[in-house]
């Protein structure tokens, strides 16, 4: 009896290694094309909203997502800081000053691990010379 029962535990044991090692495995990294965002005078002013739509998503897929920022503005500008509402997502970009007519690029990146149905998570990032912040939504729906 006592035999039986190791082995059972034995088997629980090698299930619960294996589901960790899955669990813990890298995602699947999906790329997708990225789009250009015009910032200006007015929408500095007004505060701007857009949103980022990363499509349909396996559960453990990784998506990277680059959008362009051009300085429409007559002014330089500089990306302070920025806030998320999500640990699963993440904003890479350079902290430098983007002059007028000027591109900056931010890598977003969307972790789906942990993540179920239609996803909507909100990035604030604060810009210099602007009263309210840019509103960037990130939406996925995850299979």
């Amino acid at each position: 009896m006592t035999r039986c029962w190791s082995n059972i535990f034995a088997a629980i044991v090698a299930i619960a290694v294996a589901a960790t090692i899955v669990a813990c495995a890298q995602p699947k990294t999906v790329e997708h094309n990225g789009e250009l965002l015009s910032l200006t005078d007015s929408l500095l002013k007004a505060g701007a909203t857009d949103t980022l739509r990363l499509g349909r998503l396996h559960s453990g897929e990784m998506a990277v997502k680059t959008i362009t920022l051009r300085n429409d503005t007559d002014k330089p500008f500089v990306i302070l800081r920025h806030e998320t509402t999500c640990h699963c997502t993440s904003m890479q970009y350079d902290k430098r000053p983007v002059k007028p007519g000027e591109e900056i690029d931010i890598e977003c990146t969307f972790d789906s691990r942990g993540e179920y149905g239609w996803q909507m998570k909100l990035v604030n990032f604060h810009i210099s010379g602007s009263e309210h912040p840019f509103r960037l939504f990130v939406e996925a729906d995850i299979e």
